[in-house]
């Protein structure tokens, strides 16, 4: 008989991180949509006005979940692998990109603003390494209240462009 395939405990935490984040930006009125290919986001949260208008702007998402979390700096800081490419990458998006760690047995997750992370850290970030250990706060809990600081770094995002005329240094062609 052939091995069918098998949906791993891996696979239901991962689901488990995206539904716990998707409760919490639907709760604010908001919307979370996969891509339809995974090119290093995970999902993204469009957000709409008190009104039920679309607003401009968006918040990208990586997602990444365990059983355990690795807590390092007497439990301060939650130690995770990325690759390198992966961080850059997010690093240099124009609209908020925010990493979630989800804890599967606790049904917690924290976050971290990657574009702060890597403008706060450049000194210690070395892009010529396969992996960086990205420290997550753990006083980053995710929380409704998370969700509308994102919402709020995105429409700040917005505004900056209209000021810069689409620049995110500031300069015009």
């Amino acid at each position: 008989m052939p091995i069918r395939i098998r949906r791993t405990r891996e696979h239901v935490i991962e689901d488990l991180s995206e539904n716990f984040l998707e409760q919490l930006v639907l709760i604010r009125g908001h919307l979370l949509r996969r891509p339809s290919r995974d090119y290093g986001v995970d999902v993204t949260m469009f957000h709409f006005a008190e009104n039920g208008e679309l607003e401009n702007g968006e918040v990208r998402f990586q997602l990444k979940a365990s059983q355990r979390l690795k807590l390092i700096s007497s439990g301060k800081f939650i130690s995770i692998s990325i690759k390198s490419s992966d961080l850059h990458y997010w690093s240099m998006e124009y609209y908020p990109f925010i990493l979630v760690v989800y804890n599967a047995i606790e049904n917690r997750a924290f976050w971290v603003d990657v574009q702060e992370y890597v403008s706060q850290n450049s000194e210690g970030i070395d892009f010529d390494q396969q992996t960086i250990n990205v420290h997550v706060p753990t006083l980053n809990c995710l929380t409704l209240d998370a969700i509308d600081l994102f919402r709020s770094k995105s429409l700040s995002a917005v505004e900056a462009n209209k000021r810069t005329g689409g620049k995110k240094d500031g300069r015009r062609q």
